[in-house]
Parts: C-alpha cells; structure tokens; sequence
C-alpha cells in the first residue's frame, strides 16, 4: 500500500464518548499526514504547522442516547450550539439576493454567514428564490412509509456553493429510515460529511445532531400515533482529520508540558469523566441557553421573536424532560 493513499477506518462504539475516543485514537494512529488550506505559516511563508492526519472514517454510534453523552472535550458553548443547529439563528444567513453575487467573486458580509445546517434543510433556499422545507417532506414520507429509503435532506447548492470563498457546508446529507420493534419505531439515520475537525468538532456536532433528532422523533410520533425513539446513528467523513496545531493536545507536547491525550486517558477513563444528560443539562445546556436570551446575547444576535421563543422552548422542553440533554 502506498502512502499516497488516504486511508479507510471504521469505527464503532456504543455511546458518543465511546466513538469519540475510538476515532481519535484510530485517526492519530492510522491517518495519513497531508496539508490542509487552515495550516498556519510564518512571516516568510514557510508551514508552521505539520500535516494534518486524515483518513476517510465511517462511524457508528450505536446508542447516541446512551449515558453519559457529554464527552470531556468541548470546543464551544454548547448550549449555544444546540440552539444554532435547532434554527435560533436562521435570521443570521446572508438572503439568497446577495448570496447569489457569490458567482461573480463579490465577497459576502463580513457581519452574516453563507448558511446554517438548520436553514438549508428546513429551508433549502434555490438560486431562483424558491425554498423547500426538505425536513418536513422527508418526515411526511417517513409517517407514510417508514422503512422508505427516501427520506433524504441535502444541505448541497451546486449552483452556489462552488462559488463560495468561505467554507461551504461540511455536512452534506442525512438520510432517515425507521426500524420498527414491538410497535416501537427506530430513528435510524446516516451522516454524510464532506470535512471534520475531529479533535475540535466532532462530539460537540453529535450533541447537536442529537437534539435535532429528538425533535424529528418527537414530530413522526405525533404523525404515526406510534412511540418513536431516536436509534443508530452511522456517518461517513470523507476527511475525518487532527489538524497539526492540536498535535500537542492530542499526543502531548515536551516543549509546552502537554501530555497525551491517550496518557491522561485510556477509554474507559475517558467515558468515566465525561458527564450524564442530568449533570450536562443543569451546569452547561441550560445555563448556556438562558445567556442567550441575556440583553447583551439579544443585542449582539439582533434574534427576532420566533428566535427567542425557540430558544425559551428548548429550555422548558430539557426542563420538563422531554428533551434529553
């Protein structure tokens, strides 16, 4: 085999701590070292940064709900996240009218972003100015057929997102199928991701994309009458990577006193210190939340009333317990 080749990993682990700790260990070890366009350089253009380590990783988390989910790395305020990937900033995204000036070069504005993953599923904007809301038909064909194997959402602009100088999306497509057990149903879904930042990103997504999918278990069960709980969960990353900045971090670091990840933890260390949906939801989500509706958060995010109100329900809703943290 050539080192020309990026390698091919498969990961299985049953909660998301488990998979998390699995990828890293297996991408660190198997992936191949190739630049990246994030790579830092001095003042007389010369890398700072080693390669990355990349691989191509498909991922099974058999149990996304299982407990504990919250992993003992996190990169963001995720809370704010979750409100991010459940649509509270939707009202952010450039309108299609000055996006579309993306194919001549014209540089968008600095202040709004090209999407949110929220918006282009539940609000597919086309080029023309018409929108779909791809979820709510994927769930539609879902009430009627569960086992369908055309419940499928894109987050893709072909048209669009080539044109783009800031990232386009690195989710590409989800596709949903339901398993059926006592009269149960069994959200089952597949992620296709174009590029991931394992280190830094990758478990913070799943708490995100878990939250999501609670919802839309919680939306076919009203349709079908039947109970619908959120199942499997499989992804493909075409560049799953650790970006050499985080080398240190990840397999520790003499010049700056860092240890490995893999010395301060092995697996069962690393679930062991990672925090329960109780523990994560009173200390982080809802704290996190309610900043969000701070006049401070308010002003800087300029959040219209279906915002706030969405942000207010995530809250009753982890409170009351139908949404688990």
């Amino acid at each position: 085999m050539t080192r020309a080749n990026i390698p091919t990993l498969h990961i299985v682990g049953q909660s998301i701590p488990q998979a998390y700790f699995r990828a890293i260990k297996a991408v660190w070890g198997n992936g191949l070292p190739i630049r990246t366009e994030y790579d830092r350089k001095n003042e007389a253009g010369e890398f700072i940064d080693p390669p990355s380590r990349d691989a191509t990783v498909m991922i099974e988390v058999t149990d996304p709900m299982s407990q504990p989910r919250f992993a003992p790395l996190s990169f963001c305020e995720i809370g704010a996240y979750i409100a991010e990937i459940l649509g509270a900033k939707n009202h952010h995204i450039v309108p299609m009218d000055i996006l579309k000036l993306a194919r001549r070069g014209t540089p968008l504005p600095d202040t709004k972003w090209p999407y949110t993953y929220n918006q282009r599923i539940t609000d597919h904007p086309d080029i023309n100015g018409f929108t779909t809301n791809q979820l709510e038909l994927a769930i539609e064909r879902l009430a009627e057929t569960p086992f369908t194997r055309r419940a499928v959402v894109t987050t893709s602009i072909p048209n669009i997102d080539p044109y783009l100088q800031e990232d386009v999306p690195c989710l590409r497509e989800l596709m949903f199928r339901c398993t059926e057990d006592n009269g149960t149903l069994f959200l089952n879904t597949y992620a296709s991701w174009r590029s991931r930042d394992l280190y830094k990103a990758w478990g913070d997504n799943m708490i995100g994309i878990t939250f999501w999918l609670q919802t839309i278990a919680k939306r076919l069960a009203e349709k079908t009458g039947k109970p619908v709980q959120v199942g499997r969960y499989a992804e493909t990353s075409a560049s799953l990577h650790i970006y050499g900045q985080d080398f240190g971090h990840v397999g520790g670091s003499e010049e700056n006193d860092l240890k490995s990840i893999f010395e301060t933890f092995d697996e069962d260390g690393f679930i062991a210190r990672s925090l329960s949906s109780d523990m994560a939801g009173p200390m982080l989500v809802i704290p996190q939340l309610m900043e969000l509706l701070s006049e401070k958060q308010r002003e800087q995010w300029k959040f219209p009333k279906e915002s706030i109100e969405l942000i207010e329900g995530i809250i009753f809703r982890i409170q009351s317990g139908e949404l688990i943290a």
